[in-house]
């Protein structure tokens, strides 16, 4: 049995959700979209750090709390093709899958419901709220609104292995380089960041289909062989 940690925008959904709430957020102008698209393609390419990406798209949408839930609800019935398919697959074989993301709870718990997911093995950004469901600032005692190498630090150590993270951005990569997991698959269906076209020692796939066969060759390895990727990876 082993652990598969599945990033969430642009891999599980073909969008990064917080560029939908702020498409969605009153008197947001073309320019701001514009803007928090550019932010996002600066974080996830690893340009700059994760906590001030998300910090300057809040200050765009500042998103009500209801408005996260209903946009998770909608993502929930517009999963990347394939995607509820491979999570069964994973499920059937025994294996333990997460969600870890650098999108916010709200969104992500309708997706893993509807996948199946527990929401224990869900995580990712806890904003705080007002009474009202007013968006009210980060935690900074929350270690995912800071980073997502901080936010897994306390649960790579419960992870079955091998374990294997896959996603779209530097951030994901990161947990490999970091060695939290054994290996790091590039999803680049829907966005290929350039980090992936700058590298040459990440695998990549495209569908949900590539991805369900890589994770097979995988999984069914040993657990050293698989460890073995990311300590090649760090020594490039």
């Amino acid at each position: 049995m082993g652990t598969v940690i599945f990033d969430f925008d642009s891999t599980l959904v073909p969008c990064e959700s917080l560029e939908v709430v702020l498409a969605r957020a009153p008197g947001a102008s073309a320019q701001d979209l514009e803007r928090g698209a550019e932010i996002t393609r600066l974080g996830m390419e690893g340009a700059i750090s994760f906590h001030d990406s998300l910090t300057q798209r809040l200050e765009i949408a500042r998103p009500a709390r209801r408005d996260l839930i209903a946009v998770g609800e909608e993502l929930a019935g517009g999963m990347t093709d394939g995607a509820p398919e491979v999570v069964a697959w994973l499920h059937d074989e025994g294996h333990d899958v997460w969600i870890v993301s650098g999108g916010f709870q709200e969104v992500l718990l309708p997706v893993a419901a509807a996948l199946g997911i527990p929401a224990a093995r869900v995580q990712g950004v806890r904003a705080l709220w007002t009474g009202e469901g007013a968006f009210d600032g980060l935690d900074d005692d929350d270690a995912f609104a800071h980073s997502k190498v901080e936010g897994v630090r306390k649960l790579a150590p419960t992870w079955p292995h091998p374990s294997i993270g896959v996603g779209d951005g530097a951030t994901d990569r990161a947990l490999c380089d970091t060695g939290l997991v054994d290996a790091f698959i590039a999803y680049t269906e829907h966005v290929r960041r350039s980090f992936v076209a700058e590298s040459g020692d990440i695998v990549e796939v495209g569908s949900m289909g590539a991805l369900r066969d890589e994770l097979q060759a995988r999984l069914d390895s040993t657990t050293a062989d698989v460890q073995s990727t990311c300590e090649e990876e760090k020594l490039r």
